[in-house]
């Protein structure tokens, strides 16, 4: 279905439909010269604005109805646009919006905190990071790492947001939402990893496990037992559909060869291969 374009950016639209080229690369001045206005401050900050989704934004029309979308973004530089006829790009489109489409605010701002952790992580191990750490003395020692610890801060808790953000993927996919947003349980907190409501009024709870097993055939005794917590939480709680998660093949072979008896109403899922292959999801009735 054709979507009315916004006037405002109607010209850019306009300057799309007219081009030929499969690829068409726009610096920020000069997508704003075509439409004789500003774009907005949330399209120089935000990758969500420029998703590749009518329902996400009314203004992606601008692009897609003259069958182009956003291949790269790079802030206050330039973005280009692919044409849709170019060969391999509904590949492309389709990544962008698992990546992208329907993150909330508070979610874009997780994933720039992140982006900044990594750089400082960058600049450590460029600028901080002696080139030969073990001829240093042990103060000297002890010091570099305790500034990496500071600056990787919970790494858990950023894998599991990672992880939530994978669930909304794939949960969004099977059922039908009016919001689903991840940054508001804060990570580490009490509680069901998920808790939500779907639009027709079915309860949907599951629990996130990111974890890599301590043994090579099985969970850490420590492992086992928060396992083993999470299965109980999935089995004390009514709802109309229950999953646990995982994000390591390993950690999803043992629970189905060794714990499938905890997991009786529950879907077991290996995240991120089940968004897109259903032999990942294991349902036990």
């Amino acid at each position: 279905m054709t979507r009315i374009v916004e006037g405002k950016y109607m010209p850019l639209q306009n300057y799309l439909k007219k081009s030929t080229s499969s690829h068409v690369a726009l610096t920020f001045n000069e997508i704003e010269i075509i439409l004789n206005a500003p774009l907005p401050k949330s399209a120089y900050k935000y990758k969500a604005w420029w998703v590749n989704s009518r329902n996400a934004h009314s203004h992606a029309s601008t692009w897609l109805e003259a069958n182009y979308i956003v291949g790269e973004v790079k802030f206050g530089e330039y973005v280009k646009f692919i044409s849709e006829e170019n060969e391999g790009n509904q590949i492309q489109k389709r990544d962008s919006v698992i990546q992208l489409e329907c993150l909330s605010n508070e979610e874009i701002n997780y994933i720039e905190s992140l982006s900044k952790k990594l750089d400082k992580v960058r600049n450590f191990f460029t600028e901080d990071m002696p080139s030969n750490f073990v001829n240093e003395n042990l103060v000297k020692q002890h010091e570099v790492i305790k500034s990496f610890r500071r600056i990787i801060g919970n790494i858990d808790n950023d894998m599991s947001f990672l992880g939530c953000l994978l669930i909304k993927e794939f949960l969004n996919q099977r059922h039908s939402f009016s919001a689903l947003n991840m940054a508001l349980k804060p990570q580490g907190s009490p509680g069901l990893d998920v808790d939500e409501n779907t639009s027709d009024g079915k309860r949907i709870i599951g629990e996130l496990k990111t974890t890599f097993p301590y043994n090579e055939n099985d969970l850490g005794s420590n492992q086992k037992s928060n396992f083993i917590k999470d299965f109980e939480k999935l089995k004390h709680n009514e709802a109309d559909y229950k999953y646990f998660f995982v994000t390591e093949p390993k950690t999803f072979d043992i629970v189905q060869n060794k714990y499938h008896q905890y997991l009786k109403g529950v879907n077991l899922v290996l995240l991120p291969q089940a968004i897109s292959n259903s032999q990942f999801i294991v349902s036990y009735s």
